[in-house]
């Protein structure tokens, strides 16, 4: 049981929510197209890389991930390739700190 909720744990920090398609489409998933790249909230960039895999019970295998690599649903690998917009970054980290 705690190997279970564990894994949950990892997992959680594993998935990318609220992202925007960035650059061209490259392929299709779940009768959904998915593109080059993903932005996420905080103006990061990710490069697609894979398709995630699961583990028997259907949940994604986030020990498959290499350093640098979340997942983005449906079940898409996406590594990190810095920030979009250097300018963005500033700004979300001034707004950060003044707040």
């Amino acid at each position: 049981m705690h190997a279970m909720r564990h894994h949950a744990h990892i997992l959680e920090y594993s998935v990318l929510h609220n992202t925007t398609p960035d650059g061209p489409v490259i392929g299709r998933l779940d009768g959904r197209d998915f593109s080059e790249f993903v932005l996420d909230e905080f103006g990061r960039r990710f490069a697609y890389s894979g398709v995630a895999p699961r583990l028997s019970n259907g949940q994604f295998d986030d020990e498959a991930l290499k350093d640098g690599e979340f997942i983005v649903p449906p079940g898409l690998i996406y590594k990190y390739r810095g920030y979009a917009d250097k300018r963005r970054r500033l700004l979300g980290f001034a707004t950060t700190t003044l707040a």
